[in-house]
Protein backbone atom coordinates (compact mmCIF):
# COMPACT_ATOMS: atom_id res chain seq x y z
CA UNK A 1 0.00 0.00 0.00
CA UNK A 2 2.86 2.57 1.20
CA UNK A 3 4.31 1.90 -2.96
CA UNK A 4 1.02 2.58 -4.22
CA UNK A 5 0.72 5.78 -2.77
CA UNK A 6 4.15 6.30 -3.60
CA UNK A 7 3.73 5.87 -6.90
CA UNK A 8 0.36 7.71 -7.03
CA UNK A 9 2.16 11.11 -5.35
CA UNK A 10 4.98 10.25 -8.65
CA UNK A 11 2.72 10.29 -11.48
CA UNK A 12 1.14 13.64 -9.93
CA UNK A 13 4.81 15.06 -10.03
CA UNK A 14 5.11 13.56 -13.32
CA UNK A 15 2.28 15.78 -14.49
CA UNK A 16 3.19 18.67 -13.01
CA UNK A 17 6.82 18.15 -14.90
CA UNK A 18 5.01 17.54 -18.14
CA UNK A 19 3.17 20.97 -17.90
CA UNK A 20 6.48 22.86 -16.79
CA UNK A 21 9.36 21.42 -18.34
CA UNK A 22 11.69 21.45 -15.30
CA UNK A 23 13.11 19.81 -12.08
CA UNK A 24 10.41 19.04 -9.44
CA UNK A 25 12.65 20.22 -6.89
CA UNK A 26 13.30 24.03 -8.44
CA UNK A 27 10.04 24.54 -10.32
CA UNK A 28 7.54 26.85 -8.99
CA UNK A 29 4.29 25.01 -7.26
CA UNK A 30 2.63 28.64 -7.17
CA UNK A 31 2.62 31.65 -9.16
CA UNK A 32 2.15 33.69 -6.31
CA UNK A 33 5.45 34.34 -4.10
CA UNK A 34 4.54 33.70 -0.46
CA UNK A 35 1.06 33.95 1.78
CA UNK A 36 -0.73 32.39 4.38
CA UNK A 37 -4.01 31.02 3.60
CA UNK A 38 -7.09 29.85 6.05
CA UNK A 39 -9.04 27.32 5.04
CA UNK A 40 -12.74 25.37 6.46
CA UNK A 41 -13.71 21.92 5.59
CA UNK A 42 -17.03 20.98 5.83
CA UNK A 43 -18.93 17.54 5.64
CA UNK A 44 -18.58 14.58 7.56
CA UNK A 45 -15.12 15.50 8.14
CA UNK A 46 -15.05 19.61 10.11
CA UNK A 47 -11.79 21.21 10.61
CA UNK A 48 -9.70 23.74 9.79
CA UNK A 49 -6.57 23.84 7.63
CA UNK A 50 -3.37 26.66 7.18
CA UNK A 51 -0.74 26.94 4.65
CA UNK A 52 1.96 29.15 5.00
CA UNK A 53 3.91 29.06 1.60
CA UNK A 54 7.13 30.90 0.76
CA UNK A 55 9.53 31.28 -2.32
CA UNK A 56 6.33 30.38 -4.54
CA UNK A 57 5.48 27.23 -3.07
CA UNK A 58 9.33 26.00 -2.37
CA UNK A 59 8.93 26.11 1.03
CA UNK A 60 5.17 24.65 2.66
CA UNK A 61 3.68 24.26 6.01
CA UNK A 62 0.53 23.15 6.04
CA UNK A 63 -1.06 22.22 9.76
CA UNK A 64 -4.63 20.61 9.64
CA UNK A 65 -6.57 19.98 12.40
CA UNK A 66 -10.22 17.99 11.66
CA UNK A 67 -13.17 15.72 13.55
CA UNK A 68 -15.14 13.25 11.88
CA UNK A 69 -18.31 11.76 13.15
CA UNK A 70 -19.29 8.59 11.74
CA UNK A 71 -22.00 5.61 13.23
CA UNK A 72 -21.81 7.11 16.58
CA UNK A 73 -17.71 7.64 17.00
CA UNK A 74 -15.60 10.89 16.64
CA UNK A 75 -12.23 10.70 15.62
CA UNK A 76 -9.67 13.85 15.83
CA UNK A 77 -6.47 14.28 13.30
CA UNK A 78 -3.99 16.31 13.36
CA UNK A 79 -1.59 16.62 10.78
CA UNK A 80 1.64 18.57 9.72
CA UNK A 81 2.79 18.65 5.98
CA UNK A 82 6.21 20.70 5.38
CA UNK A 83 8.53 20.81 2.59
CA UNK A 84 12.09 22.96 2.02
CA UNK A 85 14.27 22.36 -0.60
CA UNK A 86 15.78 19.19 0.71
CA UNK A 87 12.81 17.36 1.79
CA UNK A 88 9.21 17.04 2.25
CA UNK A 89 7.69 15.90 5.75
CA UNK A 90 4.50 14.12 6.67
CA UNK A 91 3.81 14.27 10.42
CA UNK A 92 1.00 12.90 12.70
CA UNK A 93 1.26 15.24 15.85
CA UNK A 94 -1.20 13.22 17.66
CA UNK A 95 0.96 10.40 17.09
CA UNK A 96 3.89 12.05 16.94
CA UNK A 97 5.31 10.33 13.92
CA UNK A 98 5.90 10.92 10.78
CA UNK A 99 7.96 10.34 7.13
CA UNK A 100 10.20 12.68 5.40
CA UNK A 101 11.53 11.94 1.91
CA UNK A 102 14.62 13.76 0.20
CA UNK A 103 13.39 15.34 -2.78
CA UNK A 104 16.14 14.87 -5.00
CA UNK A 105 15.70 11.53 -4.59
CA UNK A 106 12.65 11.96 -5.76
CA UNK A 107 13.50 14.08 -8.26
CA UNK A 108 15.82 11.50 -9.62
CA UNK A 109 13.37 9.23 -10.03
CA UNK A 110 11.22 11.16 -11.87
CA UNK A 111 14.16 12.21 -14.42
CA UNK A 112 14.16 8.78 -15.10
CA UNK A 113 10.90 8.16 -15.78
CA UNK A 114 10.57 11.67 -17.88
CA UNK A 115 14.07 11.06 -19.79
CA UNK A 116 12.42 7.44 -20.81
CA UNK A 117 9.59 9.23 -22.62
CA UNK A 118 8.99 11.81 -25.36
CA UNK A 119 7.30 14.97 -25.05
CA UNK A 120 4.96 13.76 -26.93
CA UNK A 121 4.00 10.72 -24.52
CA UNK A 122 4.36 12.57 -21.78
CA UNK A 123 1.75 14.79 -23.35
CA UNK A 124 -0.71 11.84 -24.21
CA UNK A 125 -0.19 10.83 -21.42
CA UNK A 126 -1.53 13.53 -19.36
CA UNK A 127 -4.19 13.92 -21.94
CA UNK A 128 -5.07 10.41 -20.84
CA UNK A 129 -5.73 10.74 -17.01
CA UNK A 130 -7.65 13.98 -17.63
CA UNK A 131 -9.98 11.91 -20.20
CA UNK A 132 -10.22 9.04 -17.71
CA UNK A 133 -10.84 11.20 -14.83
CA UNK A 134 -13.34 12.83 -17.05
CA UNK A 135 -12.00 16.45 -16.36
CA UNK A 136 -13.28 19.35 -18.00
CA UNK A 137 -13.23 23.43 -17.81
CA UNK A 138 -15.55 25.05 -15.62
CA UNK A 139 -14.89 28.55 -16.58
CA UNK A 140 -13.89 31.23 -14.09
CA UNK A 141 -15.38 32.13 -10.87
CA UNK A 142 -14.48 34.90 -8.02
CA UNK A 143 -13.35 33.56 -4.85
CA UNK A 144 -12.15 36.13 -1.82
CA UNK A 145 -11.54 38.92 -4.95
CA UNK A 146 -9.74 36.75 -6.95
CA UNK A 147 -10.58 34.81 -10.33
CA UNK A 148 -10.22 31.23 -9.98
CA UNK A 149 -9.99 28.77 -12.77
CA UNK A 150 -12.62 25.85 -12.41
CA UNK A 151 -12.00 22.35 -12.94
CA UNK A 152 -14.40 19.95 -12.57
CA UNK A 153 -14.01 16.10 -12.68
CA UNK A 154 -17.51 14.03 -13.20
CA UNK A 155 -16.09 10.62 -12.61
CA UNK A 156 -15.14 11.44 -8.81
CA UNK A 157 -17.95 14.33 -8.48
CA UNK A 158 -15.23 17.19 -7.56
CA UNK A 159 -14.95 20.67 -8.57
CA UNK A 160 -12.13 22.51 -8.11
CA UNK A 161 -11.23 26.45 -7.63
CA UNK A 162 -7.86 27.44 -8.57
CA UNK A 163 -5.98 30.81 -7.91
CA UNK A 164 -2.63 31.03 -9.98
CA UNK A 165 -1.80 27.95 -9.01
CA UNK A 166 -3.28 27.29 -5.41
CA UNK A 167 -6.34 25.44 -4.65
CA UNK A 168 -9.07 27.83 -2.90
CA UNK A 169 -11.90 25.43 -2.78
CA UNK A 170 -12.46 21.97 -3.55
CA UNK A 171 -15.99 20.04 -3.40
CA UNK A 172 -16.23 16.70 -3.32
CA UNK A 173 -19.69 14.36 -3.14
CA UNK A 174 -18.30 10.40 -1.96
CA UNK A 175 -21.99 9.82 -2.05
CA UNK A 176 -23.80 7.60 0.52
CA UNK A 177 -22.84 7.62 4.00
CA UNK A 178 -19.81 9.42 3.22
CA UNK A 179 -21.74 12.24 1.69
CA UNK A 180 -20.16 15.47 -0.01
CA UNK A 181 -16.72 17.70 1.46
CA UNK A 182 -16.11 21.39 1.12
CA UNK A 183 -12.48 22.76 1.73
CA UNK A 184 -12.55 26.60 0.96
CA UNK A 185 -10.19 29.27 1.90
CA UNK A 186 -11.85 31.38 4.29
CA UNK A 187 -8.79 34.39 4.34
CA UNK A 188 -5.30 34.59 2.15
CA UNK A 189 -2.97 36.96 2.62
CA UNK A 190 -0.89 36.88 0.18
CA UNK A 191 2.80 38.49 -1.17
CA UNK A 192 3.72 38.59 2.98
CA UNK A 193 6.66 38.30 4.96
CA UNK A 194 7.39 34.93 6.27
CA UNK A 195 10.12 33.97 8.73
CA UNK A 196 12.17 30.91 8.00
CA UNK A 197 11.10 29.67 11.36
CA UNK A 198 7.79 29.13 9.94
CA UNK A 199 9.23 25.91 8.03
CA UNK A 200 10.94 24.07 10.68
CA UNK A 201 9.68 20.30 11.99
CA UNK A 202 8.43 20.83 15.59
CA UNK A 203 10.39 18.83 18.45
CA UNK A 204 9.87 15.71 19.68
CA UNK A 205 9.11 13.73 16.77
CA UNK A 206 9.77 10.58 16.00
CA UNK A 207 10.71 10.62 11.62
CA UNK A 208 11.33 7.68 9.28
CA UNK A 209 12.87 8.55 6.45
CA UNK A 210 11.64 7.23 3.37
CA UNK A 211 14.83 5.92 0.82
CA UNK A 212 13.65 6.00 -2.67
CA UNK A 213 16.83 3.83 -4.12
CA UNK A 214 14.98 1.08 -1.59
CA UNK A 215 11.18 0.70 -2.88
CA UNK A 216 11.31 -2.35 -5.22
CA UNK A 217 8.20 -2.30 -7.33
CA UNK A 218 8.10 1.19 -7.39
CA UNK A 219 7.70 0.98 -11.43
CA UNK A 220 5.28 -2.14 -12.01
CA UNK A 221 6.96 -4.97 -9.91
CA UNK A 222 3.99 -6.46 -7.36
CA UNK A 223 2.93 -4.08 -4.36
CA UNK A 224 3.74 -6.65 -1.45
CA UNK A 225 4.18 -4.05 1.55
CA UNK A 226 1.15 -3.37 3.52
Amino acid sequence: MKKMAMMAMLLCFALALTAQNEDYMNMKQFDVKSGKIEYKIEGKTKGTKTLWFDDYGRYQYEHTVTTTKMFGMTSKEEHLKIRDKEWAYDINLIEKTGTKMRLEQANEVLNTVTDATTDAQLKKFGEDVQKDMEIKDGGVETLLGRSCKVTISTKLNSKHWEYKRIPLKITVDFGGILGSTNEEAVSFDENISVPASQFKVPQGITIEEIDMNKINGLMGVQDDEE
